[in-house]
């Protein structure tokens, strides 16, 4: 059956805590933000390249910076992802203050800190000479033909099964409540349990390799539908 079901919402502020007023003219207006955002992501893209470049140079090596086209392509989708993931990310019942910076940042709840941890859980297997494909799982399980399972032995992968245990309930509770940013919550935490797990073990040289290949499977896996229920592509 259908329901149909009112989500109240707080109000988008300013910088000062102060909510926009449309006859001030202060407001942003959406598509500024859908122009604007984007853009920003470009800028920062380039110069990121840019640095990597110099690094290189000083360490006497050569880099070739990505395509220009290429990162345009990205930016538009971490540009968009970050708008919507910004938005999703609160409290929809609590008034939030409008940032460019904040909706952009590198580290923590923001949508460029999960696209980028995805990039880089699905080189894992590639850095591993595993698979360069999007099945990874039937790869690793064709190089068992016995079985495959995911063994938790250290501490962090248990803390990283565990969180990806809880996806179910999150996904369930928010069809109840609609409150999404609990989902950008979870994904959050699930992408510092697994730099937390990274950090800690080996992955490409461990004696249990494809295990622990799986669990860096499963996690990319997890986080990329998790997006995908925010619209987040």
């Amino acid at each position: 059956y259908q329901r149909r079901v009112h989500g109240g919402f707080g109000l988008v502020c300013g910088q000062d805590g102060k909510k926009y007023k449309t006859r001030d003219g202060e407001t942003v207006r959406l598509v500024e933000v859908l122009d604007r955002a984007p853009e920003i992501s470009l800028e920062e893209s380039l110069k990121r390249e840019q640095r990597k470049k110099e690094e290189a140079t000083e360490r006497g090596k050569e880099y070739t910076p990505l395509p220009v086209e290429l990162l345009k392509d990205n930016a538009q989708v971490i540009g968009y992802g970050a708008i919507k993931y910004f938005d999703l990310r609160q409290n929809r019942t609590s008034d939030y203050k409008f940032s460019y910076d904040a909706m952009l940042e590198l580290e923590g709840n923001t949508a460029v800190f999960l696209i980028y941890a995805y990039v880089r859980m699905r080189s894992i297997a590639r850095n591993a000479g595993v698979a360069d494909c999007d099945d990874v799982f039937g790869k690793l399980q064709s190089l068992h033909p016995e079985g495959l399972l995911v063994a938790l032995n250290e501490p962090t992968e248990w803390a990283l099964g565990l969180h990806l245990l809880r996806f179910g309930s999150v996904v369930d509770s928010i069809t109840q409540d609609l409150f999404p940013n609990k989902m950008c919550e979870f994904l959050k935490d699930l992408v510092m349990k697994f730099n937390e797990f990274y950090n800690a073990v080996k992955v490409i040289d461990a004696p249990d390799r494809d295990s622990k290949l799986l669990l860096c499977e499963a996690t990319a896996k997890v986080l990329k539908h998790g997006l995908g229920l925010l619209g987040i592509g």
